[in-house]
């Protein structure tokens, strides 16, 4: 076994373990970066999960509209017509064909989750065997457990495990529903690129996704979709702190009409 030690001086990371114990893995160093301005420096989010997953699949906010949010995020579009992803303010569909397109302003988002990116730390992190889940193991024994953290992890990957979602029609059924017949599994192969989202607590269930919700896109624009696993030998990790966040409810009439009182925890888990 191998352990390094590392110190952290940024005032802006008190939130984090003042030692790093890691084993397989080696970690480098922790980059100082400007503040942010305050104001930008909140997760926004327009719906919430529970929302999404009881079948609210249209949304009044525009692409436009949510550019001014964040340039960095996830979420879906009206129909859940393909996943969603923000990256250095452009906005990339990732189609049920596995096709991947930027998208006007006068497109429509059901549910999304942004923030201005600026990265508080970058950690890389290396190792044979690498994978999604030894990822997720080690951030969260590094990350403070009520933080809520943006994270643009790059690598290569020997292989990359992605779904992206057929546009439902009405009448809507819920997600898990959904997605049993209108679910494309895709099985990249040595693809270099980005995964985007978020490391949420867990006291924020029902309104977002607890844990980790990271959607990728190829540095050749060419595939992508929401993550499910990974391999890779090597990763970057921008770690982007948030200060906190702010909801904007669904503006659509069918968000009014839905029963968000049910605990859809369990059936989030089975198709994150």
């Amino acid at each position: 076994m191998m352990f390094r030690h590392f110190l952290f001086a940024k005032s802006a990371l008190t939130r984090l373990p003042i030692a790093l114990f890691l084993a397989c893995f080696t970690s480098g160093s922790f980059a100082q970066a400007p503040p942010q301005m305050p104001e930008n420096d909140f997760m926004y989010q327009y719906s919430i999960i529970d929302a999404l997953m009881a079948g609210v699949f249209d949304g009044d906010l525009t692409i436009g509209q949510l550019k001014k949010k964040g340039d960095f995020g996830v979420g879906t579009f009206n129909r859940v017509d393909g996943e969603l992803l923000i990256d250095h303010g452009h906005v990339y569909k990732i189609a049920y064909d596995g096709s991947v397109s930027e998208v006007p302003d006068s497109d429509s988002t059901s549910a999304a989750f942004v923030k201005f990116f600026k990265a508080d730390t970058v950690i890389q992190l290396s190792g044979k065997g690498l994978t999604y889940e030894k990822m997720q193991e080690h951030l969260t024994r590094v990350l403070n457990p009520n933080g809520i953290y943006a994270l643009r992890i790059s690598g290569s990957f020997p292989t990359m495990t992605t779904r992206a979602e057929k546009p439902a029609t009405r009448p809507y059924l819920s997600l898990p529903e959904h997605l049993k017949h209108n679910q494309v599994v895709f099985e990249l192969k040595n693809t270099k690129g980005i995964c985007s989202g978020f490391l949420l607590p867990p006291y924020l269930a029902r309104t977002n996704v607890p844990g980790f919700h990271l959607h990728y896109l190829a540095d050749d624009r060419r595939s992508g979709g929401h993550v499910f696993n990974f391999t890779t030998d090597a990763l970057t990790i921008e770690v982007d702190i948030a200060k906190g966040f702010t909801i904007e409810n669904n503006t659509h009439p069918d968000f009014g009409k839905v029963n968000l009182q049910p605990d859809r925890g369990a059936e989030l888990k089975k198709i994150e």
